[in-house]
């Protein structure tokens, strides 16, 4: 520490100006010096020590970040590496705040070994996190970085507690004869768990020989003495098989929490009661309901006698997704809120219905069950309305018929400018998305797979789906790499995998 106007200084061991593979887009790289592991295969031995390098303040970094801004493109940014960024973690916090306030795109990459009185401040600051994975069990992970595999596991555990809210690019280095096999790249998978709804994307780093000189120079045993590099073809068919065995289990996931529900014995008409001939003041409220008004007298008494009242007390649910829809639901009183657990695991709120909305007419006519969650926000009185009294005497009503189209129109005028806002923050579902949005309106089945023939460019993809045009382009790559799509000029999308991209999205 300087005894000066500026508090807190930083080590820094070297940087790059344009990083093209540490985090997305274009990208200058600050390496800072320091780390608490010993990595077998680590290949900057000179920036493991905390004595040397450059002091820097928080305001150099920004300085030297705004010099470069104009390369850094829609995507780029900047990335601290290392050594161990987190080591120097008062130094870090403020160097990322000030990259934020000035509108900077930020990454680290961590081996999530650091100083955890400052990850709360941190954390909220990354936008994307370079994640090291470096063994998978106590002993290996001792062996080959000579850390403790717990406090890693704690750190994975507690990223949201910590106000984590970014993207998380996984990686690990595959040595050849340690963890070159399908079994550890499950192994790796697993320990993801955690953190598996922020993973957008999963590499495999091949072993390389690189740093031997440096240690040779610095006069350090070289703990890998011998081992050839790892074979490049190998570790690309191995992460193809990690990515393809991650979205796989997210999938099974889904599908297990989707039967859990189903299991879960719901009596939609709990707490129900029919109507009975004292309830009059009841049974006029519920004939002046717009949706019913225009039933007449005598089809009136048929319709009393099916319908049935449902309370339902705040937090109780209506229905949840995946529920057969066998009625329409009609607010006589209180709110209702329509929402859907997003991938990445958020609640996104489309509806808040009240008295005398309904949901579920198209349920009805589609024999479709739910697709989202409807929930009370308060104590609620709501009628269910039987698929049979639907049909026979609401869809041959025209006033009725006039309000549910009436309703219908407003709600997707809601849902195209819900759509603007919408969004998941991660990339490769998004991309995901898109590609199955496109496979529904204009994809052509063909021996070689789905044909996407587009009318629009790369940046309008990117509006299409919320990504700059340069995350559009860069997971299309990616896609292609992991052998999910083909890239036919820049008109044509071959799906090759249809499957790999459902278990992003559904």
């Amino acid at each position: 520490m300087k005894e000066n106007s500026i508090k807190v200084w930083g080590k820094l061991h070297s940087m790059e100006s344009m990083g093209l593979v540490d985090g997305p887009g274009n990208r200058t790289l600050f390496f800072l010096q320091g780390c608490p592991l010993r990595c077998a295969y680590c290949h900057n031995p000179d920036a493991i020590t905390t004595s040397g390098g450059k002091e820097i303040t928080p305001e150099d970094i920004l300085k030297t970040a705004r010099r470069y801004r104009t390369y850094h493109g829609e995507e780029g940014g900047i990335t601290f590496s290392g050594g161990e960024p987190l080591l120097q973690g008062d130094f870090l916090y403020e160097a990322l705040e000030k990259l934020k306030n000035d509108g900077f795109n930020t990454c680290v990459d961590t081996s999530g070994i650091g100083n955890p009185k400052y990850y709360s401040k941190i954390m909220p600051l990354i936008d994307v996190m370079l994640l090291d994975v470096k063994a998978f069990d106590e002993e290996s992970f001792k062996d080959i970085c000579q850390g403790d595999l717990s406090v890693y596991l704690k750190f994975i555990r507690d990223l949201e507690k910590y106000g984590f809210q970014g993207m998380i690019w996984a990686r690990h280095v595959m040595v050849p004869g340690l963890t070159d096999n399908k079994e550890s790249m499950e192994k790796f998978v697993e320990i993801l768990e955690p953190v598996k709804n922020r993973v957008e994307r999963i590499e495999i780093l091949p072993y390389h020989t690189a740093g031997v000189k440096k240690y040779e120079e610095l006069k350090i045993p070289y703990r890998l003495e011998g081992v050839e590099p790892m074979d490049k073809d190998k570790a690309k068919e191995l992460e193809i098989y990690t990515n393809k065995y991650f979205t796989e289990s997210l999938h099974k996931e889904r599908v297990e929490e989707a039967k859990k529900k189903q299991k879960k014995a719901k009596n939609i008409l709990q707490n129900e009661r029919d109507l009975k001939e004292k309830d009059k003041a009841l049974i006029e409220e519920i004939k002046s309901l717009p949706l019913l008004k225009g039933i007449s007298s005598e089809k009136m008494e048929e319709v009393l006698k099916e319908i049935h009242i449902i309370k339902k007390n705040t937090n109780d649910y209506v229905f949840q997704t995946d529920d057969e829809a066998s009625y329409m639901y009609l607010i006589l009183k209180g709110q209702v809120k329509i929402f859907y657990n997003t991938i990445d695991g958020k609640e996104q709120i489309f509806y808040i219905y009240r008295d005398q909305d309904f949901v579920g007419g198209l349920n009805l006519l589609e024999h479709e069950s739910y697709l989202y969650n409807g929930q009370a926000l308060t104590d609620c009185e709501i009628i269910s309305i039987p698929r049979e009294v639907f049909e026979e005497y609401i869809l041959t009503n025209p006033e009725s018929l006039k309000i549910i189209l009436k309703m219908s129109f407003e709600r997707i005028r809601w849902a195209e400018d819900l759509i603007q806002r919408l969004s998941t923050s991660n990339a490769s579902m998004k991309t995901a998305g898109l590609l199955l949005r496109l496979k529904n309106s204009i994809g052509v089945e063909t021996e070689e797979g789905i044909k996407l023939e587009l009318s629009l460019n790369r940046e309008e993809l990117g509006n299409y789906s919320g990504l700059t045009r340069e995350t559009v382009t860069r997971k299309l790559g990616e896609f292609k790499e992991l052998g999910y799509i083909d890239l036919i000029g820049n008109k044509i999308i071959l799906i090759k995998d249809l499957e790999a991209l459902e278990d992003f999205v559904f």
